[in-house]
């Protein structure tokens, strides 16, 4: 841990030193999953620090919680200040925000919302580019399927849904490739570990919805918002791997990755160029950090 980033702590209602910023280990949360979270941006903006659609992921957040009756003890508007707070605390103007809240350890039986107090947390810390300095991803069809919304609800943000994507991952890893590809139970394009995905045919952009089993990201919505305002065609359904592998183009979103082309799937290589991938990564990039007024109601300037 001494090598540990720099990191700003606000835990149960206060600012805490990183030392002292602990959950037990009998902690609900920690043995079964049972958090939900979110992972949000700030930016350097020319007025200043801006956090991105804030409010946004913290609606999610809340709806999350409802999901597992996961009572979080403050509203969205406290929740809204006390992340401004620990940004300003931390000092940073490029930064990642971690909202995270979880049952605590008055049992480890498979109820906790009849027992648990709950936990939360918001972490500030720095976060370098998801893909380094690589034009995109290679990515691979995983053998490690999605899970069902029957199973786990999908559009809910939960700490133990994403041991499905650590799986595949870890997977995609070892065989050499950047990111892994999910498919649902029905054999169509989910997402990727942490991304929604995207294809583009004829000038066209297409994505899938909560029917494919996918998390609604915020980085989705400003895409589709993105290519409403830019006069790119959208439209929303199911992908099918034909319908991916043979894209003209494909791409990632995501808070961590924004907008990542996708190199490649397995043998697919997809052209060099991708206009409308680089036209939409572009104005989401400069959305983010305050060079669009049309997009100025997603920053919140603190």
């Amino acid at each position: 841990m001494t090598n540990a980033p720099p990191r700003t702590y606000w835990l149960d209602g206060k600012l805490v030193a990183p030392g002292d910023a602990h959950a037990p280990l009998l902690a609900h949360g920690l043995n079964y999953g049972t958090s939900v979270f979110e992972g949000i941006r700030a930016y350097p903006t020319p007025r200043g620090v801006a956090i991105f659609r804030l409010d946004d992921h913290l609606r999610r957040l809340l709806d999350s919680a409802r999901h597992y009756r996961l009572k979080i003890p403050y509203s969205l508007e406290q929740l809204h200040d006390v992340c401004v707070q620990t940004l300003r605390e931390s000092g940073m103007d490029d930064a990642y925000l971690r909202p995270l809240a979880w049952f605590g350890d008055e049992t480890i039986a498979l109820a906790p919302s009849l027992r648990c107090s709950t936990h939360v947390m918001i972490a500030v810390f720095g976060f370098p580019p998801l893909s380094g300095d690589a034009p995109g991803f290679r990515a691979t069809i995983s053998p490690i399927q999605k899970f069902s919304s029957l199973a786990l609800p999908a559009t809910v943000k939960a700490g133990g849904h994403y041991t499905n994507s650590v799986l595949a991952l870890q997977d995609a890893k070892d065989r050499g490739y950047d990111e892994a590809i999910l498919l649902n139970v029905r054999g169509d394009v989910a997402e990727g570990t942490g991304e929604n995905l995207f294809i583009v045919k004829n000038g066209a952009i297409c994505t899938n919805d909560a029917s494919a089993d996918v998390l609604y990201g915020i980085t989705r919505d400003s895409i589709l918002q993105i290519a409403e305002r830019e006069g790119i065609a959208s439209s929303i359904g199911p992908i099918t791997v034909d319908d991916l592998m043979n894209a003209d183009e494909a791409f990632f979103t995501g808070t961590a990755a924004e907008v990542i082309p996708i190199l490649s799937v397995d043998d697919r290589i997809f052209p060099s160029s991708h206009p409308i991938t680089e036209k939409l990564r572009a104005v989401y990039a400069n959305a983010a950090r305050g060079g669009d007024q049309g997009f100025n109601n997603w920053l919140t300037y603190i």
